[in-house]
């Protein structure tokens, strides 16, 4: 029987160059990277250059590794932070409240990592990964339901540079789900990929450029950028139920947490909604609210079974836009729930602890399944929810993504709607109306299907 391709992501256009690039003969990794370059464009509000990720390669008959690009502290804890202010989000009748400026910027890791990923799994040239996201750049790309949802929510976010509001408004209003979104200056960007050594052009030309802006946090500097490492990782491993998992090891918290889910329910032969809410008790995934989530997730299996699972998230953006480039930066030095610490008070360069977990599931006939979901805190929930789908309660993969789903957000208990009346261990139950972005969005690609989360209005190949 033929080998078919199988591809799941967030967006169809991230997909589509995915796709496209596996037909020219590239690789799972190819096609990755591919896919994250166009995702900067498409899915502008939940990516970026100058964001953070993970992927877990797999070459077929090789080991899985987990190649972390997430974003770094500076060197230095900084005497003084300039520009660092509040904004709030408003959910109807919920704000969060989150920190934006030149002061909220970590060392991103996305542009240096899909580098170092092309230079070791990589078989077409960089440039070819690097022209359909040009194209989408310059001469536009869909907005979907759910970047039109993200961008009312970040209002406050857009609103504060003109620059954003110029690419993001129409007519001065926010641009609707359908209509075209433009970012000539980043394709002008990424099209000197096109003739650069992709390395040097990054060290000697991108940082700088990064590092003309970002130095007025009085954070960043210039070596900081230009000393940034992608690190190769062993996966976190973990059997569960006659399957081996892999998941994203520390520094990362996400395969920790899911871990020690698991551990709660591996014994069980059904796994229900009330058994999630037990196990999210136990690990306590959630310290601060955080409803935004602004993450992306792109699933993929070659024809020869090389993997790719690749996790990117620019946090809620940095709330402006690096002159001429088009690129707003990440504000994960901003993020309460990613500095347990306080703001700006490490001690000394690290990761920045993160729940993104691209994960592998490999079973006893060495069937794998590989997913990863969007959704900042809510990952952990997500990701537990479709392995106890897949495996407790042998559900097929569309099934397993596809149920309703629960979170537990500091006592309170989030539900999608579903049929069954159950009494769950918390009285603080919110019971939505319909299935939402909110609870995450799972891409998952096994040897015989690929499923994108309609949550998030994914889509699969």
């Amino acid at each position: 029987m033929e080998k078919k391709i199988k591809i799941a992501g967030g967006h169809y256009n991230t997909v589509d160059s995915a796709y496209n690039i596996l037909k020219l003969g590239g690789n799972a990794f190819d096609a990755a990277i591919a896919g994250v370059f166009s995702s900067m464009s498409c899915e502008y509000l939940y990516t970026g250059a100058a964001s953070g990720g993970a992927m877990l390669v797999k070459k077929n008959g090789s080991s899985p590794h987990i190649i972390d690009f997430f974003v770094e502290t500076p060197a230095i804890n900084p005497a003084k932070v300039k520009d660092f202010k509040t904004i709030h989000a408003d959910f109807g009748g919920t704000k969060q409240e989150f920190n934006i400026g030149v002061g909220s910027v970590g060392i991103p890791g996305t542009l240096p990592g899909l580098i170092q990923i092309h230079k070791n799994y990589g078989s077409l040239p960089f440039p070819v990964l690097v022209e359909q996201a040009v194209d989408l750049a310059k001469n536009g790309c869909s907005i979907s339901k759910n970047q039109e949802y993200l961008s009312e929510v970040l209002s406050p976010v857009i609103s504060s540079s003109e620059t954003l509001k110029s690419i993001f408004t129409k007519k001065g209003s926010l641009l609707k789900e359908g209509d075209s979104f433009f970012n000539k200056d980043f394709g002008s960007f990424l099209e000197q990929f096109l003739y650069e050594d992709a390395n040097k052009f990054y060290k000697h030309e991108v940082c700088p450029l990064f590092y003309n802006t970002v130095k007025e946090g009085g954070i960043v500097s210039l070596k900081d950028l230009q000393e940034y490492i992608p690190k190769k990782r062993d996966p976190l491993k973990t059997r569960y139920r006659n399957h081996s998992i892999f998941m994203n090891p520390l520094p990362s918290t996400g395969g920790r947490l899911i871990n020690r889910g698991l551990d709660e329910l591996r014994e069980l032969n059904g796994v229900s909604r009330k058994d999630i809410e037990r196990a999210l008790y136990k690990i306590k995934t959630v310290k601060e609210k955080d409803m935004v989530g602004s993450t992306t997730h792109i699933s993929i299996i070659d024809k020869e079974n090389n993997i790719a699972s690749v996790t990117t998230t620019n946090g809620v953006g940095a709330g402006f836009i690096i002159p001429g480039t088009g690129i707003m930066p990440n504000n994960m030095l901003g993020e309460k729930h990613l500095n347990p610490r306080g703001f700006h008070g490490w001690k000394s360069k690290q990761r920045i602890p993160s729940n993104i977990c691209p994960t592998l599931i490999v079973d006893n006939n060495q069937n794998l399944t590989t997913l990863g979901s969007a959704g900042s805190s809510r990952i952990i929930s997500a990701i537990i929810s479709v392995i106890t789908n897949l495996i407790n309660n042998g559900m097929p993969l569309k099934e397993a993504i596809s149920k309703p789903r629960v979170h537990l957000e500091g006592s309170t208990l989030h539900c999608e709607p579903h049929s069954n009346h159950l009494e769950y261990q918390t009285k603080n139950v919110v019971m939505w109306e319909e299935k939402s972005m909110y609870f995450g969005g799972v891409n998952a690609c096994s040897l015989s299907d690929s499923v994108a989360d309609e949550r998030r209005g994914g889509v699969s190949v």
